[in-house]
């Protein structure tokens, strides 16, 4: 006799339904920002008395200051610093504290001012770097807790070692290594903490592994505190905003993709940021939304639209995370929006295996997370815990259970027909999905 299985799986992604309320991204708890998670351009007016606007909003930095921990105080660990390129009006803006903004490039002239800057790197130590794109240089800047200062400019125009053209993209590595997108000299040059020449490297060409005007960079490495494979690579965007490359640290070409490759025929790619799982995310202006890949640059969502509504975004370009808790910052064409890192579920299917005697439940996560599953009977009231916050990574899943609701793992024999197991007993049985974020809302 076969055993005849109907399942309905009901999807709990955070509470929400299946109109446009995609869950990849997040809003942070109301009193954790009291409700303001877009900063637009009308809150800078009347923050600064209409002195800034926003003009060209380009690059991101986020990063938690040694100057600002309290290491008695766990409260505060998520109050980080944040800069911003307000590249028209030649500014960096940041937050002096939570309640106070600053503003570097207002009044400066001569070496010390900027001209359309791009980039921006910072780190925990107060180091800041600024891809100076007009002046074809790289400057240093240093903010010990509430200020940001002019410490050197490195650099200058030329195509020799250690000059640059129009440098678009920044970043920093644990150990102080400031790595350049040169973007026109068509290569990636490593700067040392001491402002030294570490290693340049770029072929010119359009041919994966060659480099066509770099623009957007991203680094991480295994000295990283908050990284969970301690991995170690360089990404960036070439190509004219059309491809996505990764090198290791030392220039070694790893793989590219394109934009046809994940659905898209045309796009523009601006900026990228890795986050703690090495999920790397990439803002796509022309497209109006974030697109994320795993750490092997295996495509995994797309986040957002066009629009001024919620999760939707006009222009986006600078992006950066803070990896401890997920905390991710956006810029826009006028604005910026907050986010904390959730999840979300895709691809979900039910369907019962006679052979193996096994149900499988089949489906897709855009990030590591924790997955509880109840199971319910047609016609009775009590549910029963069959997996609770068992921990998934992204990408295409399986879940096995045998005749009595129990989880078996493949390792165990769960594609072994062979394996004697109970049936199935006939009937109608739902089962319920909770799929939640291992980090963002965890500490």
């Amino acid at each position: 006799m076969k055993h005849f299985v109907p399942w309905l799986v009901a999807l709990l992604l955070l509470g929400g339904d299946r109109h446009h309320d995609p869950t990849t991204l997040v809003y942070p708890a109301f009193l954790h920002t009291y409700g303001i998670r877009k900063a637009t351009k009308t809150h800078l007016m009347i923050y600064t008395r209409n002195k800034v606007k926003v003009r060209n909003p380009q690059g991101l930095a986020v990063t938690r200051l040694n100057s600002w921990d309290n290491p008695n105080d766990k409260k505060d660990d998520d109050e980080v610093t944040g800069y911003g390129v307000n590249s028209d009006a030649n500014t960096i803006i940041y937050n002096k504290s939570m309640t106070a903004l600053g503003f570097y490039g207002l009044s400066e002239k001569g070496e010390r001012a900027l001209n359309h800057p791009t980039g921006i790197a910072a780190d925990e130590r107060g180091d800041v770097y600024v891809a100076d794109t007009g002046n074809d240089r790289v400057v240093r800047f240093f903010n010990p807790k509430r200020s940001l200062k002019f410490v050197r400019a490195i650099g200058g125009r030329g195509s020799l070692p250690g000059q640059f053209l129009a440098p678009r993209g920044v970043a920093l590595d644990s150990n102080g290594m400031v790595y350049v997108a040169d973007t026109g000299n068509h290569r990636v040059q490593v700067i040392r903490p001491d402002d030294r020449l570490h290693l340049w490297f770029g072929v010119q060409g359009t041919e994966d592994g060659q480099l066509w005007h770099p623009t957007g960079i991203a680094v991480t490495d295994r000295k990283q505190v908050w990284s969970y494979y301690k991995d170690s690579f360089i990404v960036l965007i070439d190509l004219d905003g059309t491809r996505i490359q990764k090198f290791s640290l030392d220039g070694r070409f790893i793989k590219a993709v394109h934009l046809k490759d994940f659905g898209y025929e045309a796009g523009k790619l601006m900026y990228l940021a890795i986050d703690y799982y090495s999920n790397i995310w990439v803002t796509d202006f022309q497209n109006n939304c974030v697109h994320k890949f795993d750490r092997n640059l295996n495509y995994l969502t797309s986040f957002g639209r066009r629009g001024s509504g919620d999760k939707e975004f006009t222009e986006p370009r600078g992006i950066a995370i803070y990896k401890r808790f997920g905390q991710v910052f956006i810029a826009e064409k006028e604005s910026a929006q907050y986010y904390w890192i959730g999840t979300d579920v895709f691809d979900v299917q039910t369907r019962w295996l006679p052979e193996e005697r096994l149900g499988l439940v089949a489906f897709r996560l855009t990030e590591p997370s924790y997955v509880s599953v109840t199971l319910r009977s047609s016609g009775e009231k009590s549910e029963k815990k069959i997996l609770q916050k068992a921990q998934f990574f992204s990408g295409p899943q399986a879940l096995y259970l045998d005749g009595r609701w129990r989880r078996v793992l493949p390792e165990a024999g769960g594609e072994n027909p062979s394996v004697d197991r109970p049936p199935l007993p006939p009937g109608e049985y739902h089962l319920t999905l909770k799929v939640e974020p291992t980090y963002s809302s965890y500490k």
